[in-house]
């Protein structure tokens, strides 16, 4: 349960109590797929309550993408971004790994984050 705790508190912005989620992350990992594949049934979950609340195939879809990037505060989207614009935008590997550290988005972290969504 600890482990389970502990990539719930990793992956996620839901709150975990403080003393499940302590310890080295390694034994963890174990559980990152449940994490992943509950966060999968929450937008599942969230698609079909919109469906059954009349609205149409869009808004619903939209809130489908949209519940599991709230859930884990955007951490995916944001390593996607950066590791476009890193990509994108360096000529050199010491360029590219400046670019990722940079907290701002570039025009490719930008298309990536379009083209993903």
């Amino acid at each position: 349960m600890g482990a389970l705790a502990h990539a719930a508190a990793f992956l996620t912005r839901l709150p975990v109590p403080a003393g499940l989620a302590y310890g080295p992350l390694a034994p963890a990992m174990a559980a990152f797929p449940v994490i992943g594949a509950a966060l999968g049934l929450a937008a599942g979950l969230a698609y079909g309550l919109a469906s059954w609340l009349g609205l149409g195939p869009w808004p619903a879809a939209l809130l489908a993408v949209a519940t599991p990037i709230m859930l884990t505060g955007a951490l995916h989207e944001d390593g996607l971004a950066d590791t476009a614009d890193g990509l994108g935008g360096g000529h050199s590997a010491e360029r590219r790994l400046e670019i990722m550290r940079d907290s701002r988005t570039g025009s490719f972290g930008v298309l990536a984050l379009i083209l993903s969504v």
